[in-house]
């Protein structure tokens, strides 16, 4: 008897241990397994009449400042909060862009402004699509025009792409400072990684590094780094690893700045035990061969020589605040950080686009013309 029990004992714990490190495996395929793509239109327009869209659905529709509003076949531009009712939102329509904005739309607010498109088609800005030639092969991205000998290099976040900094482009052409809307390995049109996965930054740095070298080889004499949420935490790789390349300063927004953060608030929101968010970062680790560790940022907060400007939101769920206002706390006499409420993730433009733009501007023109 004794020995039946010591075996169902030993058989239940194998299950259970191969059931935890299932779960761990698939929910660790949620962080570094690409998916792009807009899968999700989660708002109804219910009334779209006389220069106003009412929504219903999806969690921020109320949210305060200039969105987008995308839909399959179609874009508009929406401005501020009208009026709210039982589950509803009514907003201001500032312009419909493309397509028919109609009841019975699905959509969704779409903090980019202008869905996959590019500076031309977006902005009426001229732009030429280029390749970034790397070891991994030609990585695709735009350029826009200007004299100015200081590149911006735009690193997107997860699963996004270069449109995500269409909306600062217009402030930087104005200083005529080109812009270059890169990809990195797993995008779509872009080399793969070599076993294809998210590497959180640990690997996609070189692919800044080659946009870099591409932007010397066409003139630039040094470069800003703009990163949004994953682009932040790829961009802080690359500003730790290059300390030799002319990187005069570096834009942060809602950066990833240390991987736990994020992967436990991506449990809480899938309903994941904490616990399991733990399996899931040490199957990252082995899947991988990465270390976050090496990729906490405040950790090696003393390993930065640039100025940085750092965007957070207050209400940002997805990548949490705290992490990037330490590292600010660490490293004030790099650090100057702006904290908006609202926006959500990658939303603080949105939250005022004037007053971001103005800070963006204002630091970039203060950068010193050559490297530290």
């Amino acid at each position: 008897m004794k020995r039946f029990l010591a075996w169902t004992v030993g058989v239940l714990l194998i299950l259970a241990t191969a059931g935890v490190g299932a779960a761990g495996w698939y929910y660790s395929g949620m962080v570094i397994d690409p998916s792009h793509g807009q899968s999700s239109y989660p708002l109804e327009v219910t009334a779209a009449a006389g220069g106003q869209v009412t929504l219903r659905g999806g969690t921020d529709a109320a949210a305060p400042g200039t969105y987008g509003l995308t839909w399959k076949d179609g874009n508009a531009t929406l401005g501020k909060v009208l009026s709210t009712g039982p589950g509803t939102v009514t907003r201001e329509v500032l312009k419909v862009r493309r397509g028919r904005l109609e009841t019975g739309v699905r959509a969704y607010l779409d903090r980019w402004m202008w869905g996959h498109e590019d500076p031309r088609s977006a902005l009426g800005l001229p732009y030429k699509k280029v390749k970034v030639p790397s070891p991994l092969g030609d990585f695709p991205a735009w350029q826009t025009e200007g004299r100015s000998k200081t590149w911006v290099i735009a690193v997107h976040g997860r699963n996004a792409n270069a449109g995500e900094a269409l909306r600062i482009t217009p402030a930087f052409h104005r200083l005529g400072m080109p812009v270059l809307g890169i990809s990195y390995r797993n995008d779509p049109g872009a080399p793969a990684g070599p076993d294809g996965k998210f590497h959180l930054g640990a690997s996609e740095w070189e692919d800044v590094a080659a946009a870099i070298t591409y932007a010397r080889s066409q003139g630039a004499g040094g470069v800003v780094l703009y990163g949004y949420s994953m682009g932040g935490a790829i961009v802080g790789m690359a500003a730790r690893k290059l300390t030799k390349e002319p990187i005069r300063g570096i834009v942060l927004d809602s950066p990833v700045m240390d991987w736990n953060g994020p992967i436990e608030a991506g449990a809480r929101e899938q309903g994941v035990p904490l616990w399991l968010a733990s399996v899931g970062k040490f199957v990252i680790e082995r899947r991988t061969g990465i270390s976050l560790a090496e990729l906490d940022h405040v950790a090696h907060a003393q390993e930065f020589t640039v100025p940085v400007l750092l965007f957070v939101d207050d209400t940002d769920t997805g990548v949490p605040p705290g992490p990037a206002l330490e590292f600010a706390r660490i490293r004030p006499d790099l650090v100057n950080v702006v904290r908006t409420k609202g926006g959500g993730h990658v939303g603080s433009w949105n939250v005022d686009p004037e007053a971001y733009e103005k800070t963006v501007t204002d630091f970039t023109t203060k950068l010193p013309t050559t490297s530290p």
